[in-house]
């Protein structure tokens, strides 16, 4: 038997038409890890009957969680996105109800299959010298073995850099930034099961926006902004290849800011953590991710 290695396997993707609907593969998805589980919460019964054996056990409600964790690249497919926020078009900003995604992952043996995937939460993140990833936490209603798909990857689809981006702050361009990270947080409520073993439903709550960024301590611009209490905005632009990526916080507030000498022969760097917000649902969003360089 042939050992199996993670090199081989391969994810497939899919915006469903309705929750956990199904459907064929769509899109294929170069990805760095994941980690798709099925736990069944099963039931042991608590009765005292003069033994002291474990007296009966039931299959109880079943969940799947995980995590699919990805280099963003100019033609990454583009369902993340929309069932992060729930706009289905670019830019993508928050909207109700999410959509949900179907997963099929080959692990070489075998693959599964999980429907009625839901985005939990989703970190976008890059720092020098290092590729835009994309981190995304799942809940899911099912996980089932089905055969394997055939995959096909774009080819000249390298993930964007650090160095391709261009950071913006308050309007201003900062070429000092060293990392940055924003999370998007759906607050999903996962325990509605109804009479059945599965989820019937995996509701999206408040969106929760969050995120930081860390850049050399050469001015006092931001610190003094942080002092004064400002609001700030935040934006991110990738660009590579007439292909672009863009993340904007138009309304940002600094929680806290760390500007720590760590060591005699360190530079110092600040970091910033922040909550996007905004004051107009009806014309602001927190957050908005395009897939070109309109915002």
């Amino acid at each position: 038997m042939a050992n199996p290695i993670g090199a081989l396997g391969h994810l497939g993707i899919r915006r469903e038409s309705s929750f956990a609907s199904g459907g064929a593969v769509d899109s294929w998805q170069p990805f760095t890890s994941e980690s798709l589980e099925l736990t069944f919460n099963n039931v042991y019964s608590d009765r005292i009957q003069n033994t002291a054996e474990q007296v009966y056990g039931q299959q109880g409600n079943e969940t799947v969680t995980g995590n699919i964790t990805f280099s963003v690249s100019p033609q990454n497919p583009s369902q993340w996105w929309s069932c992060a926020l729930g706009q289905t078009l670019s830019p993508y900003s928050v909207q109700r109800d999410l959509s949900s995604m179907l997963l099929q992952i080959d692990r070489e043996t075998a693959a599964v299959q999980a429907s009625g995937c839901m985005i939990g939460s989703m970190t976008l993140s890059s720092s020098q010298g290092s590729e835009l990833t994309c981190s995304v936490d799942i809940e899911a209603v099912g996980l089932s073995s089905v055969a394997a798909g055939s995959p096909s990857f774009t080819a000249d689809d390298a993930p964007y850099l650090h160095s391709d981006a261009t950071f913006s702050l308050n309007g201003t361009n900062d070429t000092s930034i060293t990392a940055f990270s924003v999370t998007i947080n759906n607050n999903l409520q996962t325990d509605l099961f109804g009479t059945g073993r599965r989820r019937i439903a995996i509701p999206a709550g408040k969106l929760a926006v969050t995120g930081s960024f860390s850049k050399l301590f050469d001015d006092v611009v931001e610190r003094n902004a942080f002092l004064n209490a400002q609001v700030r905005s935040f934006k991110a632009s990738y660009v590579r290849q007439g292909a672009s990526f863009v993340i904007l916080c138009s309304k940002i507030r600094y929680n806290g800011h760390p500007e720590n000498i760590s060591g005699q022969s360190t530079y110092i760097i600040e970091t910033f953590n922040f909550t996007g917000y905004c004051d107009d649902p009806a014309t602001e969003n927190s957050i908005r991710i395009s897939g070109d360089t309109s915002l």
